[in-house]
């Protein structure tokens, strides 16, 4: 259960991400893979919305197009992400009883962020925290990024990761997005419907400069290596 592979695969569109997170969770599923890490980027930028949002409800697609926006759906719950190229995001596939996590959705939900920032921390130099409590949720909840919710990655009460899992039989698929960069105003014209304030702080806004893909990739790599013990192959 400490062996996983690594996965890295900077630059895909949106639907190439989402199709290869889904075959990774499935093929666990089945028994054909070991536990994964992957870590990615988007190429071009994508809004995605989350398993339970209705893509017609809630995004002008011909908007998006317009603004060099792919719309894609993600295989997790949660709300409508603006993926923009900076951005850095994970997947993980593993055991629903991997003893390296705590048993229960919430219990490992908060074991994977407190390897995530244990790996901010160190290799990025951020004084993130596992935010305990679960902020006021806004009656317009539509983007991801407008509360964190419990066990998600803050600094000074603002999110800075947000993450979702999915569930099988035997296995689990949790994704999570590292707001690098904050989206261009016009990106939220796409919307259809009205949403509440984009509740986040970008890690180049924390550290007035940019962050690379390897720069976060290390980062991450450091805090699972660290926080969960896996010894990470590449792969």
């Amino acid at each position: 259960m400490r062996d996983w592979r690594l996965i890295s695969s900077p630059g895909l569109p949106g639907a190439a991400n989402m199709e290869l997170d889904l075959k990774l969770f499935h093929d666990f599923e089945r028994g054909r893979i070991p536990s994964t890490l992957r870590i990615y980027s988007w190429q071009p930028r994508c809004v995605s919305h989350g398993y339970a949002q209705k893509l017609e409800e809630e995004i002008d697609v011909q908007r998006a197009a317009k603004l060099g926006y792919d719309v894609v759906g993600r295989p997790t719950g949660g709300g409508i992400v603006f993926h923009n190229e900076a951005e850095v995001t994970y997947s993980l596939v593993t055991a629903l009883d991997n003893p390296l996590l705590p048993k229960g959705l919430v219990p490992s939900y908060k074991k994977i962020s407190e390897a995530i920032v244990h790996g901010l921390v160190r290799k990025v130099g951020i004084k993130a925290s596992v935010k305990a409590v679960r902020a006021p949720k806004p009656a317009r909840d539509t983007l991801c990024f407008s509360y964190p919710a419990e066990y998600e990655i803050v600094v000074e009460e603002r999110k800075l990761v947000g993450s979702a899992q999915k569930r099988g039989q035997r296995a689990l698929l949790q994704q999570g997005s590292i707001f690098v960069r904050q989206p261009e105003e016009s990106a939220f014209s796409v919307l259809k419907k009205p949403f509440a304030a984009h509740h986040a702080v970008s890690l180049e806004e924390l550290l007035g400069r940019p962050v690379s893909f390897n720069e976060l990739k290390e980062a991450l790599v450091t805090g699972f290596r660290e926080g969960l013990g896996v010894k990470l192959q590449a792969g």
